[in-house]
């Protein structure tokens, strides 16, 4: 896009926050070309989608973000970004990791989210991180989606970020990760339930072994940072998922059900309405154009 001939460049900014967790943002800066100033209270992190490329001034230096290259800033580190007018540099995307979530996180091991300083500005983007951003954009452009979604991915984005990058408190934290204490049992099943969502065979005694617990302990354990049960964050989780693909996509309903680990197409249907309070072919349909004379 680019501005009305007569009218100021604009930077197009898409801007969501979601259940205090975190902040996501997609940036069109076709039509712009200045320079902006921004910091942000979370950690955040910007990365460029498809081929752009973008530029960003900081500790003094000129920064290009491209590829598979992201920049990490912490809380309130003021940078100052800088666009040309160009076609290309139309999506800049950013994640604003808030401190309360990252203070959760933390909590069992003792770190508090202000300390972590990262070394470097620009990083790779490791697989691990492009699987949790791209689930944190895909929750954020469907419809009804639920904190469990977010919440997931997020989890999963925060350890990839604070165990694989250098930081103030790297040492500590990777101790305590060879050791077993990071992350604590939760975030372990949400890394299981996310990557083996599709199996209709996970079941709580098996997952409670694979994080180090008896399944009562595991239950309680994960309701208490969670609050609710392993089985409700699941069938939550597999909903908010069902609905990104009925909304993206003409996949069939009961393919979509199996995909997300349903068994038969009748619990698929009883659990969606549950959650969403429409059938499965009535939230899709909510996405379908009308037909052509129609409005």
């Amino acid at each position: 896009m680019t501005s009305p001939r007569g009218k100021d460049p604009v930077c197009l900014v898409d801007r969501r926050d979601h259940f205090d967790l975190c902040t996501t943002l997609r940036i069109d800066t076709s039509g712009f070309h200045g320079h902006t100033a921004a910091e942000h209270p979370g950690i955040e992190l910007c990365f460029a989608a498809g081929d752009t490329r973008h530029q960003r001034f900081f500790r003094g230096k000129k920064w290009v973000v491209a590829d598979d290259r992201a920049m990490v800033f912490n809380a309130l580190e003021r940078h100052v970004e800088a666009c040309s007018e160009n076609p290309d540099q139309r999506d800049l995307r950013a994640v604003i990791i808030h401190s309360g979530f990252l203070d959760g996180l933390f909590e069992d091991v003792g770190i508090d989210a202000d300390e972590l300083v990262f070394d470097e500005p620009l990083v790779h983007l490791a697989p691990g991180m492009r699987g949790a951003l791209g689930a944190l954009f895909a929750a954020a452009a469907t419809p009804g989606t639920s904190r469990v979604v977010v919440d997931c991915a997020l989890t999963e984005l925060a350890i990839e970020l604070t165990t694989r990058l250098s930081h103030s408190r790297s040492a500590p934290l990777r101790s305590l990760e060879r050791r077993g204490y990071f992350p604590g049992p939760a975030a372990r099943a949400q890394d299981i339930f996310r990557k083996e969502l599709d199996s209709p065979d996970l079941d709580l005694r098996g997952v409670a072994e694979r994080v180090g617990l008896s399944k009562f302990h595991f239950v309680r354990a994960f309701s208490a940072k969670t609050g609710i049960t392993p089985i409700q964050y699941l069938n939550r989780l597999r909903i908010d998922v069902a609905k990104q693909k009925l909304q993206s996509g003409a996949q069939p309903v009961t393919e979509i059900a199996m995909d997300v680990g349903f068994c038969d197409l009748s619990a698929f249907n009883k659990a969606f309405k549950r959650h969403a309070a429409m059938s499965p072919t009535q939230y899709r349909n909510l996405f379908q154009a009308p037909p052509r004379g129609q409005d």
